[in-house]
C-alpha cells in the first residue's frame, strides 16, 4: 500500500496540499529570518508559530 492509498488521495489532490504546505512554510521561514535580523519587523499574519501550528494541524490528511 502506498502513501496516496493510505491517505486516500489522488496524485493531483496530494500535490495541491503538499505544495500549499511547502509554500506557506517557505514564506514563513523567510519572514522569520527577516525578523531575526530586524526584530521590529513583525512577520505577516499566519507566519507566527501559533498560526503555523494551527495551519499544519488543519492540513493533516485525516482532517481534510
Amino acid at each position: 500500500m502506498g502513501h496516496l492509498d493510505e491517505i486516500e488521495e489522488g496524485y493531483w489532490e496530494h500535490f495541491r496540499h503538499a505544495f500549499e504546505v511547502g509554500s506557506v512554510l517557505m514564506i514563513s521561514s523567510l519572514a522569520q529570518i527577516a525578523h531575526s535580523v530586524f526584530p521590529n519587523f513583525h512577520p505577516p499574519f499566519g507566519s507566527d508559530i501559533h498560526s503555523l501550528i494551527e495551519f499544519l494541524e488543519s492540513k493533516r490528511a485525516e482532517k481534510r
